[in-house]
C-alpha cells in the first residue's frame, strides 16, 4: 500500500506540478515586467515634467526611481537628443527590458538584470517543491495509516491461524471492522472447530481399533505359545514359532501407527541385525513363493549390521519381497552388499520389470501400477528415510530396488576378520531353525505391557 500510494502520488505531482509549475514561472516573470512596466510609466511622467518645465534631466532623477524598488535591482536609461542618462547598474547579459517613449521624443528603458529574474523564479521552485514534498508526506503518512489498520487485522488473524495449527484454546474473535477479514476468522475458526471434531472422533477411532485388535492378538499369540510348548512335533512347533514372530511384527506395526501420530519426536535408530530379520522374513516368505512355484533366495553376509529400526526395516522389506511376489516373476533374490560405511540390501526378480513411463515416480501415493495402490512404497521409502537411509529403484528391467543404510559395528566382526565380508550365506538353502533368531522376550514385555 505504501508503494502504490506513494507511485500514485509522485505521479499526481508529475501530471499535475509540472504545468502548474510551468504556470506559476510564467506568472513570476509577468509580474516581474508588470513591475518594470509601473517603474517605466512613473518615470516617463516625471520626465516629461521635467522637460515640459524647461529643466535638464540628470541622473539623480533617476536614481530616486532605482532606489525606491528594493526588491528589485533596477537599471533605468533615458535617451535625450542623442544624450543618454543612466541610473542603476549595468544589467548584464540578456536582462528583462521594456521601454517606452515620453511626449518630448525621450527614450526611456528599464532593465531587470537576469540574476534577480533567476532569484524570483527560484523561489516560485521552492515553493513548488515544498507543495509536492508536502503532497506525498500527506500520501505516505495516510498510506501508512491504511496499511496499519489493515496489517494489524491481518497480524491477529495469523495468529488465529497458528493457533488453530497447534491445538491451543481459542477465543472469540474480536471483529476488526474490515468485513473481508473478519469472514476469513470466522470461516477459519468454523473449520477449526470441525477438524477438531474430526481429530477427537480418529482418536477414539483409533484406540478403540487399538484395543480391538491388541485383545485377539494377546489370545492368539497365547494360544500359539501354549501348542509351542505342548507339540512334541518339530514341524508344528516351527510354525507356531513363525507365527508368534509374525504377530510380534504385527503388534509392533499396529503400536507404531496408533503411536506415531502422537509422537512430536522421531524414532532413534538402533543397530540391527540383517541376519536375523532376513531369516525371517525367508521363513514367512518361502511358503508363499513355493505355492506360486516361484524361488525366494536371500543371501546375506554372515555379519550384516545397520542402523535403522527392527519394526520399519522389517515392513520395508516385507513390502518389497510382496511386491516382487505379485508383480515380478521367476526368481526373486534379495542380496546383501556391505562396507564399512554403507549397506545396501538389493530385491530384484526375473518379471517384466517397471513401467518406463513410471520410473521414480512409482514412489509417489498418487501413483500405482497395475492393481497396486502406491501406498506401500511410499511407506516404505518414507520409513527408509526416517532411519537415515534410502528406497530406490536401481534398475528398470529386471525390477531392481536398493535400500541403502548406515553400515554399524557387529558382534562378529572381530571373529570374522579372516573372512571375507562380502562372502554371502544363501539363507533359502539353510533347513529352518538353523539361524539364531531374534529374542523373543522384548516382545512379550510389550504385548504383556
Amino acid at each position: 500500500m505504501l508503494q502504490a500510494t506513494i507511485i500514485t502520488v509522485v505521479l499526481a505531482v508529475i501530471m499535475l506540478g509540472i504545468p502548474l509549475g510551468g504556470s506559476w514561472l510564467n506568472l513570476s516573470r509577468q509580474q516581474l515586467s508588470a513591475d518594470a512596466a509601473a517603474v517605466l510609466e512613473e518615470v516617463r511622467i516625471a520626465t516629461d515634467t521635467r522637460l515640459a518645465e524647461g529643466r535638464p534631466l540628470d541622473e539623480a532623477l533617476l536614481q530616486q526611481y532605482v532606489d525606491a524598488q528594493p526588491d528589485l535591482f533596477l537599471t533605468i536609461s533615458v535617451t535625450v537628443d542623442g544624450t543618454a542618462i543612466t541610473a542603476g547598474d549595468p544589467p548584464g547579459d540578456n536582462p528583462l527590458h521594456v521601454n517606452s517613449n515620453g511626449a518630448y521624443g525621450q527614450l526611456i528603458n528599464v532593465y531587470i538584470p537576469q540574476s534577480d529574474v533567476r532569484t524570483h523564479t527560484a523561489s516560485a521552485w521552492v515553493l513548488i517543491a515544498v507543495a509536492s514534498l508536502a503532497a506525498i508526506s500527506v500520501g505516505v503518512s495516510v498510506a501508512l495509516w491504511q496499511a496499519q489498520r489493515i496489517a494489524m487485522p491481518l497480524a491477529r488473524l495469523n495468529r488465529r491461524a497458528e493457533e488453530l495449527g497447534s491445538g491451543r484454546a481459542r477465543g472469540p474473535w474480536t471483529p476488526s471492522g474490515i468485513a473481508e477479514i473478519d469472514d476469513v476468522a470466522e470461516e477459519l475458526s468454523r473449520s477449526g472447530a470441525l477438524l477438531t471434531e474430526r481429530l477427537e472422533a480418529e482418536s477414539r477411532l483409533a484406540s478403540d481399533a487399538s484395543h480391538q485388535l491388541r485383545t485377539p492378538l494377546t489370545a492368539l499369540s497365547m494360544r500359539l505359545d501354549e501348542i509351542l510348548a505342548t507339540s512334541s512335533e518339530e514341524w508344528v512347533r516351527d510354525e507356531a514359532r513363525i507365527s508368534l514372530e509374525q504377530i510380534d511384527r504385527l503388534t509392533e506395526v499396529v503400536h507404531d501407527l496408533i503411536n506415531a501420530p502422537r509422537s512430536s519426536h522421531r524414532r532413534t535408530p538402533g543397530v540391527v541385525e540383517l541376519r536375523t530379520i532376513l531369516t525371517q522374513q525367508s521363513e514367512e516368505w518361502s511358503p508363499a513363493f513355493r505355492n506360486a512355484r516361484r524361488e525366494l533366495r536371500i543371501q546375506v553376509p554372515r555379519t550384516a549390521t545397520v542402523w535403522g529400526s527392527v519394526g520399519p526395516l522389517t515392513q520395508v522389506l516385507a513390502t518389497l519381497i510382496e511386491n516382487s511376489l505379485a508383480h515380478g516373476g521367476g526368481r526373486t533374490t534379495v542380496k546383501v552388499r556391505r562396507s564399512d560405511r554403507s549397506t545396501v540390501i538389493e530385491v530384484t526378480d526375473e518379471g517384466e520389470g517397471v513401467d518406463p513411463a513410471l520410473g521414480n515416480r512409482i514412489f509417489e501415493r498418487a501413483v500405482s501400477g497395475g492393481s497396486s495402490t502406491g501406498v506401500g512404497l511410499a511407506l516404505a521409502r518414507t520409513l527408509v528415510e526416517d532411519d537415515g537411509g534410502r528406497l530406490e529403484l536401481l534398475t528398470e528391467k529386471p525390477a531392481t530396488f536398493g535400500v541403502f543404510l548406515i553400515s554399524a559395528p557387529g558382534e562378529e566382526d572381530i571373529d570374522d576378520e579372516t573372512e571375507p565380508q562380502d562372502e554371502a550365506q544363501d539363507l533359502s538353502q539353510l533347513p529352518q531353525g538353523a539361524v539364531v533368531r531374534r529374542s523373543r522376550r522384548g516382545a512379550r514385555a510389550r504385548r504383556s505391557a
